[in-house]
């Protein structure tokens, strides 16, 4: 290969890829049909977090994202996570969703 054509392949190597740390967390949500029609949902295992809503899939729509934002608002502001242990006993007629949550 001619020297104007030669590439030193070491100098500009770029960086491998390193990981990424992405927190994971899980939510225990209970779902349960509402006596008036829809569905209610609610978080097992951190206080605070309910929804009602036509569907399961509307209600997950919702309570997954309040579950995300109170994690992402704990870990950036550096408090404790005040988990539920154990996770609130469901209730008769109410399904149980694990969700992983990453930030």
């Amino acid at each position: 290969m001619p020297a104007a054509q030669h590439h030193d392949r070491t100098s500009k190597q770029p960086e491998p890829l390193k990981p990424v740390e992405v927190p994971v967390f899980s939510c225990i949500a209970y779902l349960s049909k509402n006596p008036t029609g829809g569905v209610h949902a609610r978080v097992a295992n951190l206080a605070g977090l309910e929804c009602d809503a036509g569907t399961e899939r509307e209600a997950l729509s919702k309570i997954v994202p309040a579950f995300k934002r109170r994690m992402a608002e704990l870990t950036a502001s550096k408090t404790e996570i005040p988990w539920i242990e154990p996770p609130i006993p469901k209730a008769d007629g109410e399904q149980v969703r694990l969700i992983p949550v990453h930030l």
